[in-house]
């Protein structure tokens, strides 16, 4: 026959992994990344030609991917969209990649490009936005290696949070070297071993709804508040065993 003792510590153990539970599925945790938009240049391309988004995630609107006016076409490239005249020096406002995404409430996360020339080439990117109009980089960092298949840059744009509206992106290069075309630079698609351009994040169709019931706790909060349960479960069970 069971104790009374052991069935304390049955109803303890329990009632704690219960509160365990209700707490994790109360709890609001950041969703997944979604791709919101993607553009993969295809087969013969001509970059004095917008590229159109490949897909587009419900719920958002995406422009075509455009360079700026400091660039200069190189003609017909093979799943690539290519430019020229990007700058061997300081930073210039006027060479960019242009794209946009529109949406209500898109919490945007990243955004991910294949950088590549048909030589190998090295420099420093920057991504920018119109939320601020441009004037501040959201990531940045150096290149090399962007020939074959180009080099997959993944750039965070978390500090952007949630947006409604239209938000335009912009890539640029800067100190760009290389033996072969150095200031030659694009997009590199799937068809030739790339993957494209993304732009990723969460996109919710209305308005996002307010946490109901428990409310929603933070990672730490949580781990945190999940130890004292357990250590309250492990000193009952201690009292109990006495």
């Amino acid at each position: 026959m069971i104790g009374s003792a052991a069935i304390r510590m049955q109803k303890v153990r329990a009632l704690g992994l219960g509160i365990v539970f209700a707490l994790v599925a109360g709890s609001s945790f950041p969703a997944a990344a979604a791709v919101l938009a993607f553009w993969d240049p295809a087969g013969t391309v001509d970059s004095t030609i917008p590229l159109p988004p490949t897909s587009v995630s419900p719920g958002i609107s995406a422009s075509n991917l455009s360079g700026g006016p400091g660039l200069t076409s190189p003609g017909l490239f093979a799943n690539a969209y290519e430019f020229d005249n990007w700058s061997s020096g300081a930073f210039d406002a006027n060479d960019y990649l242009a794209f946009s995404t529109t949406g209500t409430n898109v919490t945007y996360q990243s955004v991910a490009f294949s950088l590549y020339n048909n030589f190998d080439g090295a420099g420093n990117w920057e991504i920018r936005s119109s939320v601020d109009g441009f004037a501040s980089a959201l990531d940045s960092g150096a290149f090399s290696g962007i020939f074959a298949g180009g080099l997959l840059i993944t750039a965070n744009v978390g500090a952007l949070g949630v947006q409604s509206g239209t938000v335009q992106f912009r890539i640029y290069t800067f100190n760009n070297t290389g033996a072969t075309n150095p200031l030659q630079r694009g997009i590199r698609g799937t068809g030739g071993s790339g993957q494209g351009l993304t732009v990723n994040g969460d996109a919710v169709v209305g308005p996002r709804a307010a946490a109901q019931g428990v409310p929603a706790l933070g990672r730490e909060s949580l781990a945190l508040l999940i130890l004292l349960i357990g250590v309250g479960v492990f000193l009952s069970t201690r009292r109990g065993m006495r």
